[in-house]
Formats: C-alpha cells, sequence, structure tokens
C-alpha cells in the first residue's frame, strides 16, 4: 500500500485508468483503492476532466457506401427466397450473408493506430485542456510522428505570427524545438529522427507563439500560451 502514497505514481495510474490502459489485477486493485480514497478519487476526477472534451472532439467514422448497398442486397435477396425456406435454413442463410459483409467491412477499415506509448494534455492559462498530443513508441516507427488535436473551442492565431512546439526534457535541459502547426482540431506532425529518439525521455509538451516562420533564436522567445507534462502509457 505504501507504494501508491507517491504522487508521480499515483497521478500516472489515474490517467492510465481515465484512457482505460490499466487493465486486469492493476485495475481491480486501482478501483480498490478508490473506495476510500478521497484525494486519489479527485486525481481520477482531474484527468476525466482533461480527457473528455478529447473524446468529444472525435468524429465517428461512416462505413463506406458500397458496405450498406451489400447489405441492402443481401436482405432484399434474403426476402425473395424467404417464401420457399424454412424458417432454420432462412436464419443460416442470413446469418452468412451478414458474415460475409460483416468480413468485407472488417477488411475495409482503416488498420488500427499503434498502442500510445505518452499522451500530454496541454492547458491554457486558465487551466482549461486545449490540446492533446499523443504518439505510439518511436522506435518502433518508420516515419516518426505524433498526433495533435486541438480541443480548445474556436482557437485563433494572430496575423504575422505562428504556432511552435516544444519538447521539455526536464530539469535545467532546454526546450527542443518539434516544428509548426495550424488550427486544424487533428494534425499529424513529423519528428526528426533524432528528436525522436528523446521523446520517450520527454518531460512535458508546450507552445508558444513566434514570428512568422518560428522562433529566430531557437529557443521560445513570445508567450507560451498551452502546456502540459507528459505521461507515459507503455
Amino acid at each position: 500500500m505504501a507504494t501508491y502514497t507517491k504522487p508521480e505514481l499515483r497521478d500516472r495510474l489515474a490517467a492510465e485508468y481515465v484512457l482505460g490502459t490499466l487493465r486486469g489485477r492493476a485495475r481491480a486493485r486501482f478501483e480498490s483503492l478508490l473506495r476510500y480514497d478521497p484525494s486519489l478519487r479527485r486525481t481520477v476526477a482531474e484527468w476525466e476532466a482533461s480527457i473528455t472534451p478529447l473524446a468529444a472532439a472525435a468524429s465517428e467514422i461512416a462505413p463506406p457506401a458500397r458496405v450498406w448497398l451489400a447489405i441492402s442486397r443481401r436482405i432484399a435477396g434474403s426476402a425473395r427466397a424467404g417464401g420457399s425456406l424454412v424458417f432454420w435454413r432462412g436464419l443460416a442463410v442470413a446469418s452468412t450473408a451478414f458474415a460475409l459483409v460483416l468480413a468485407a467491412f472488417i477488411g475495409m477499415a482503416p488498420r488500427p493506430e499503434p498502442p500510445l506509448a505518452m499522451v500530454a494534455v496541454m492547458n491554457d492559462d486558465k487551466g482549461q485542456p486545449a490540446m492533446v498530443v499523443s504518439w505510439p513508441p518511436m522506435a518502433a516507427m518508420r516515419d516518426p510522428h505524433l498526433r495533435i488535436k486541438v480541443v480548445q473551442e474556436h482557437p485563433t492565431m494572430a496575423s504575422g505570427t505562428a504556432w511552435e512546439m516544444w519538447m521539455l526534457p526536464g530539469g535545467k535541459a532546454a526546450p527542443v524545438s518539434m516544428g509548426l502547426i495550424g488550427i486544424d482540431r487533428d494534425q499529424v506532425m513529423k519528428v526528426a529522427p533524432a528528436l525522436a529518439a528523446r521523446m520517450g525521455d520527454a518531460w512535458g509538451i508546450a507552445m508558444s507563439v513566434e514570428p512568422a516562420g518560428g522562433s529566430p533564436t531557437g529557443a521560445p522567445t513570445g508567450p507560451v500560451i498551452f502546456k502540459g507534462q507528459c505521461v507515459k502509457i507503455l
């Protein structure tokens, strides 16, 4: 029980619990702790408040039109043959057709993203979630990249300025530029191999407002408007 008194561990477990990556016996033990630990419940509530905007911002993926057309044709074909078949035989035919359509849909569905290695929920100056940055294990990627989701409502970028992302190594190490982003809700940022090798040790992510084209010094020169600490998932 004493191991659960460390703030860093409690915060990481709360994040994994909310994200759904804490599973099995570890999740059961954590839920047992929640019953008797009000402080831990508050930590979970804070993570839920941070992650919920990300879930709400996720858009639905509609199946291709050809999938629905295939389903309609299968249903129509089964209906025409229904009068001459007994109930159980008709049910078997319908089940086979459904299985074929489902298999076709699964085959056409996009491949799932690799599991996340780290997540950073970046807050604005009022402590409200503004942006979420996540990435899978960089070592396993041929083309290292991270995903950015802007969850702040109606973000604006002043004319003649740019948004620059920074990896915060922690301690007294200087921030490392990751590149520029726009205001689109969903973005993918490529990561240089040299930086990708360091992302597993990132302490946090920040974003500053810079002159058009980015910081002229290689360090943040404008106000840092979003920042957040990284949470390791894997």
